[in-house]
């Protein structure tokens, strides 16, 4: 799950509190890490995240895909495009502007440190992504859904 930290951190970013954890780690090509993984979370919100991470897929792009009831959100590399029902427009959407990207974590915590300015990656961020590498690592190993309050009761979320 070592590169599994990004689709982690992004799906409890948009999903909310996870709940249960299934998972599927294989060591594909006899590295000493796993090298191939599909991990499912169930949050409290309803949504399921599928996260896939590995590395077999040569030269695969990065990917988000965020599908609900109104409308479809399609990111490749930089490529953006939505549909929704809730707009007036026909068919696929390419955004005409975004907001500025943040600033680089590295970047945030020395100004943290030099500014006393917030980072946007929080302790909690650290803590609920380590939370799903642990339940999926355990789903993996015993072949069952891990429900995330058995690893450390109730967790707290900000």
């Amino acid at each position: 799950m070592d590169l599994g930290a990004h689709p982690i951190y992004l799906t409890n970013r948009l999903a909310g509190k996870a709940v249960s954890v299934s998972a599927k780690l294989q060591k594909t090509l006899g590295l000493e890490v796993e090298d191939n993984a599909v991990v499912l979370v169930e949050y409290e919100s309803g949504v399921l995240g599928t996260l896939e991470t590995g590395f077999l897929s040569h030269s695969s792009p990065f990917q988000l895909e965020l599908h609900g009831t109104v409308g479809t959100l399609l990111i490749e590399d930089s490529n953006i495009r939505l549909k929704s029902s809730i707009t007036d427009r026909e068919g696929w959407v390419t955004p005409d502007e975004l907001p500025s990207p943040l600033p680089m974590p590295m970047e945030q915590w020395i100004s943290a440190i030099q500014n006393n300015e917030r980072n946007t990656i929080t302790k909690e961020d650290v803590l609920n992504l380590t939370l799903i590498n642990q339940a999926a690592a355990l789903s993996s190993k015993e072949g069952r859904a891990v429900s995330v309050t058995e690893l450390y009761g109730t967790v707290h979320h900000s």
